[in-house]
């Protein structure tokens, strides 16, 4: 009787808790719901831009040098004055880019507060490797009104071919465009 009063209680305890029953899944973070493997230089800048828009942090360092997909090291190169101002560019690589890009994520203003045009595409193919140049305007919205604008320039990338068969930026340098703020102002403002 005893045993049976145990069987009958254990029972009761596995079916009231649902142990055996299916959950609801999770929903999935939003890392990569519009990132597309960047087999061509064209997805890359896609992406890119998306990520940017999007504000999704591991997609825009998705689009970056891996070192274990590809033996090279990121580099970015900030126009000339800003790396007077902001010395912190003289030494920018992807840990920067990361801890800039949570930055802007959190001081933006919800939903479409970043817009990003990338226009006058230069390109020179070069085998396993290319030259991109665009000139762009990048605006934001901000919390911090000193901020908020727009930021213009032109944007010279190396992008590389890695081992997974996908493109990815290897350098970028920012030049200035006469006295308008550049992509290296904002990057040296959010550090």
């Amino acid at each position: 009787m005893k045993n049976l009063l145990l069987l009958i209680s254990l029972i009761f305890i596995i079916t009231s808790c649902e142990l055996f029953t299916a959950r609801d899944s999770e929903e999935p973070n939003s890392l990569s719901s519009s990132l597309v493997p960047a087999t061509t230089p064209d997805i890359l800048f896609s992406n890119f831009k998306t990520s940017v828009e999007s504000k999704i942090v591991e997609n825009y360092l998705a689009c970056f040098v891996d070192q274990t997909s590809l033996q090279k090291k990121y580099s970015f190169i900030a126009s000339s004055g800003s790396r007077v101002q902001f010395p912190v560019l003289s030494s920018w690589g992807i840990e920067a880019e990361r801890q800039y890009f949570n930055n802007i994520k959190t001081l933006s203003l919800s939903g479409n507060s970043i817009t990003l045009k990338l226009s006058n595409q230069i390109n020179t193919p070069l085998g396993d490797s290319a030259l991109y140049q665009f000139d762009y305007l990048l605006s934001i919205q901000t919390k911090d009104q000193t901020i908020t604008g727009d930021y213009q320039g032109t944007a010279q990338f190396k992008i590389y071919l890695d081992s997974r068969n996908q493109w990815v930026i290897v350098s970028w340098e920012d030049l200035r465009k006469d006295n308008l703020r550049s992509w290296s102002d904002l990057k040296g403002r959010m550090y």
